[in-house]
């Protein structure tokens, strides 16, 4: 797999020194791309036209080739399908369920969209060779489009006023501690110091469906997880992200990656709640939000061992993998400061600002 792998980056390479040796340069490759066009097709002989491989030409249609990357995430299909008038990305996938890239050739390689692009001519290309897209690999890009989608937004206010430190015994931390809420260093710790002391920087995470559409967990809920301390079932491995960076963009407080169940908290004036933490009935219904305290578990970043007095800046950001398709992945992080003194009257979060999720090219 290895020689297969070198073989077609070889190849790649090789043929790009050859359309730059036939004079096609920089200039002419940017024009083959803006003339792109781009299609969604199957080969059900009931095809659904929102749903099937995607397929693009550099030739006004003459011929057709499909897509691989490294990851075709709802980003990409957000582009697909505002591109052809369609909507929403609904199902993102790479997969042959539509056809194989043995059939239907790979016409590019290596498409990242952030997601907000009207074409997909519009986004850019994977700084290195996708080590996926060997000849071993007959997937292709495939997506379904919807005309309405879920919207998630975060509640910045809510962050702001709800923030304080909390110097917590890990006694008290039990629940939290299976669930890998704390710093890798405490279960260490734990071994010698059971009722050591960590400093939990708490906060509420206000995440508000303002789409057209309900957001809703991509697992069917005989896949959901069952946790046995907080006695409910998680919908989500991964629902929020909660990271502490110098002004350097360093990481340097643990990253918590949280699971959560899903559920209407409240909803604006009019709008009845419709779910719960159920064992079935899970999500965010149109105009409602699901409001996590500050007081629940794993709603914070362990900061214990953080230099005191300083400035550090706070992500937090929901549906962080892109692992459900909404409208705009732009509103989905947010980026305040935190003042870290070591101590909870004085340690405050302040200047939240809307940013969007890491987009890594």
């Amino acid at each position: 797999m290895q020689d297969t792998t070198l073989f077609t980056q070889l190849l790649t390479t090789f043929v790009i020194v050859l359309l730059l040796r036939n004079n096609e340069n920089a200039e002419a490759l940017d024009r083959k791309y803006q003339n792109m066009l781009v299609r969604i097709i199957s080969n059900n002989p009931i095809r659904n036209p929102r749903e099937g491989r995607v397929e693009v030409s550099f030739n006004r249609g003459a011929k057709w080739g499909t897509l691989c990357s490294s990851s075709w995430s709802f980003r990409e299909g957000n582009v697909v399908c505002r591109q052809l008038g369609l909507g929403f990305a609904a199902m993102v996938n790479q997969t042959t369920t539509f056809g194989d890239s043995k059939s239907y050739p790979w016409a590019m390689i290596g498409t990242l969209c952030r997601g907000n692009e009207k074409r997909l001519s519009d986004c850019i290309r994977e700084s290195t060779y996708p080590r996926n897209c060997t000849v071993g690999n007959k997937n292709v890009a495939v997506v379904r489009c919807v005309p309405q989608s879920a919207d998630l937004t975060l509640g910045l206010r809510d962050i702001e006023t709800s923030a304080r430190l909390d110097l917590a015994p890990m006694t008290r931390l039990t629940c939290a501690m299976e669930e890998n809420c704390v710093s890798a260093e405490a279960y260490i710790i734990r071994r010698t110091q059971p009722s050591a002391i960590r400093n939990l920087l708490r906060f509420t995470t206000k995440a508000e469906n303002v789409g057209d559409a309900d957001f809703s967990p991509y697992a069917n809920y005989k896949d959901w997880e069952w946790h046995q301390c907080h006695q409910h079932y998680h919908s989500m491995n991964v629902f929020a992200t909660f990271d502490v960076y110098d002004f350097s963009y360093r990481k340097v407080a643990q990253g918590h990656k949280a699971s959560f169940c899903l559920m209407d908290t409240n909803c604006v004036p009019g709008v009845r709640p419709k779910y719960t933490c159920g064992n079935e009935t899970q999500g965010i219904s149109i105009g409602c939000a699901d409001l996590y305290t500050a007081n629940l578990d794993c709603q914070w970043v362990d900061v214990t061992g953080l230099p005191v007095n300083q400035y550090y800046i706070l992500r937090v950001a929901i549906n962080p993998e892109y692992k459900i398709g909404e409208r705009n992945f732009e509103n989905n992080g947010a980026e305040c400061i935190i003042h870290y003194t070591g101590k909870p009257a004085t340690t405050r979060i302040t200047n939240c600002r809307r940013t969007p999720l890491s987009f890594n090219v």
